[in-house]
């Protein structure tokens, strides 16, 4: 089986507090977009993960194969190998989504016709951003990210992606953040724009609580240069995303970087998490 598992921005992003075992809780606006990951997934005696950048058991991926195993007591195995396009650890999800490929995929493989809520369940083991690829499209997530509610698709628009620097880790960026002052939280006011008015007058509650203590300003500052509807951080970076109404914008906007060397990513918003294309 062939399947794309596509990357994640984020539309918003508040930290609203902290449980007791450290885990942060967030309120967030998820958003597929189209750059994705490949995985051929077959069945096999054993796990096995081929990936150009981390393999086996230091791939999620072999998590989450574990986990399907353990979860529905199947003695059996997956050779899985991933063509990464989403760029690594940048803050797109794409170790998240190659882990929800494999639980998406094995269920078919194996006919356990899994629920969602299961499926989520075996992926909130392997990463709080999990559950959400299952489902795809555009979602508000809550919790520490295992709540997933589908909103209406934020259909027509395009994203520039592009990486600023080298991935922090997440641990960290949250001390960081923990450090400074609260900010007021804009998702209900995205979600109560987008409900009244549409998706484009909503796109400017766009925003991310990560991007008070973020170091990738001449990324941001590029991106605003070219007057899109607004600039923001995915998760905690370090990729930047400007976002544009539609695909002349966007691409008038990435041949204008180009030019000044500078080499963004256009991708649209999708309206699924993963595909299954053979």
């Amino acid at each position: 089986m062939i399947v794309r598992a596509y990357a994640k921005i984020n539309l918003t992003l508040d930290i609203i507090g902290k449980r007791e075992d450290g885990y942060h809780l967030i309120d967030s606006v998820f958003q597929s977009v189209g750059v994705f990951d490949v995985l051929h997934i077959k069945k096999s005696d054993a796990i096995s993960v081929r990936c150009a950048d981390i393999e086996n058991e230091n791939n999620i991926a072999f998590r989450a194969a574990k986990e399907f195993f353990w979860f529905t007591g199947i003695k059996g195995g997956a050779d899985i190998k991933i063509e990464k396009n989403i760029p690594v650890c940048s803050g797109l999800g794409g170790g998240s989504a190659d882990s929800a490929a494999v639980i998406y995929a094995l269920d078919k493989i194996y006919g356990t016709s899994l629920s969602k809520d299961e499926l989520t369940g075996i992926g909130l083991k392997c990463g709080a951003d999990v559950p959400f690829f299952i489902y795809g499209g555009t979602a508000r997530i809550s919790g520490i990210g295992e709540e997933v509610a589908p909103l209406d698709f934020a259909e027509g628009f395009y994203a520039l992606l592009l990486k600023a620097g080298e991935k922090q880790s997440t641990a960290d960026m949250y001390s960081r953040l923990d450090g400074v002052p609260a900010q007021r939280g804009l998702t209900n006011d995205f979600l109560e724009a987008a409900a009244k008015r549409g998706y484009k007058e909503a796109l400017k509650y766009v925003s991310n609580a990560f991007m008070s203590v973020s170091e990738g300003k001449s990324a941001y500052n590029a991106l605003k240069s070219q007057n899109p509807i607004a600039v923001s951080l995915s998760g905690s970076g370090p990729a930047y995303f400007a976002l544009f109404e539609n695909a002349d914008a966007a691409k008038k906007a990435e041949k204008a970087l180009n030019g000044q060397g500078v080499f963004p990513l256009i991708v649209p918003f999708v309206s699924r998490g993963l595909e299954i294309i053979e």
